[in-house]
């Protein structure tokens, strides 16, 4: 990990926040002036990206050129203007950035940047790199959802932590009982981690800080169980986990239940199938592959319905048997 940590300034009421494209481009289905509309009744100026709509001609999903993708985010940590950053979706791109970088601008430019997913990339990188803190939390394609409750759930616990220095204590929401401990404990560290996919893609690389006494959480979306093995077990061969202080996993639901769980809800669905079954390989790859550590599963951090932020690059403590994570220091400036 870069030495140094290094925080951006709080956001606060009145500031632009850039929202960037280095993924996936955004869909028709999805209303952003909607999201656009609740950041600005919330307060912020709001600068969109110029390439939100502009698919790659040769590469799958990826928005714009590789050049485009990388000037946006680079100008929009130096620009004066521009006083946070967030992410328009994940889905796949920010990987061809990676050895483009200038991680200097990252550096002398701190700002509190936003996202998940594909975007753990990025923000792996920039921790590494640069020692910037970042926040595994809602891109603006989770501000167009249709439940503003939930939005609203969702926005406020990403503003606690951006925009005060109060030390937060982030738990599921009170009506939500699915979390489950797995090692009983507690633990300190540094907070790592992202998509599990990106992680198995980047360990072992400059781009993913190695834990070394840091607490690493995961998560996924749209993985079928033996995908969730073969990329947790890729990481105990990489040696990924041996210094690691403590581990907490998020949900892993399906983009699509599909026509066979038609006749049940989602959160059924996850909880028979896909739930217990990937539970069932985490419980079995942490208790018998790892060594003994505290650990939790199902913090409910992104791609589900309720995304509660998480601070990267900051100290932490886990308590695996409450599952919860209590900031040890501040996130911002």
């Amino acid at each position: 990990m870069h030495e140094g940590i290094v925080k951006p300034r709080a956001l606060k009421p009145g500031d632009t926040i850039k929202i960037i494209a280095p993924s996936s481009i955004t869909s028709a289905k999805l209303n952003l002036p909607k999201a656009v509309n609740f950041l600005t009744k919330s307060g912020f100026k709001v600068s969109l990206s110029s390439v939100m709509q502009r698919k790659s001609a040769t590469r799958y999903f990826a928005t714009a050129g590789d050049h485009v993708r990388l000037t946006e985010i680079e100008e929009a940590f130096k620009s004066d203007e521009i006083d946070g950053i967030m992410v328009l979706r994940g889905g796949s791109g920010a990987i061809d950035l990676l050895n483009m970088i200038d991680y200097q601008v990252i550096r002398d430019h701190p700002k509190v940047f936003i996202g998940y997913s594909d975007i753990t990339f990025l923000q792996m990188a920039f921790l590494s790199k640069a020692g910037l803190v970042t926040f595994h939390g809602p891109m603006l394609i989770d501000l167009a959802e249709e439940d503003q409750n939930v939005i609203k759930y969702n926005f406020d616990t990403l503003m606690k932590i951006v925009s005060s220095q109060e030390l937060m204590t982030l738990r599921n929401p009170a009506d939500v009982k699915w979390s489950r401990t797995i090692v009983d404990g507690k633990a300190q560290g540094r907070l790592i981690g992202g998509d599990l996919s990106v992680l198995s893609i980047i360990a072992n690389t400059p781009f993913m800080p190695k834990p070394d006494g840091d607490i690493v959480f995961m998560e996924d979306v749209d993985v079928e169980p033996w995908e969730v093995d073969n990329m947790l077990t890729s990481l105990v061969i990489k040696d990924f986990f041996s210094k690691a202080s403590g581990i907490f996993f998020g949900e892993f639901p399906p983009y699509d239940l599909g026509e066979a769980a038609a006749s049940v809800s989602r959160s059924a669905f996850v909880e028979d199938y896909l739930d217990t079954a990937i539970g069932d390989v985490i419980y079995d790859i942490v208790t018998k592959k790892m060594k003994e550590m505290p650990s939790f599963m199902d913090f409910l951090c992104c791609h589900g319905k309720y995304i509660t932020t998480l601070p990267l690059g900051v100290r932490v403590e886990m308590d695996s048997k409450a599952r919860e994570i209590t900031m040890l220091e501040s996130a911002v400036e």
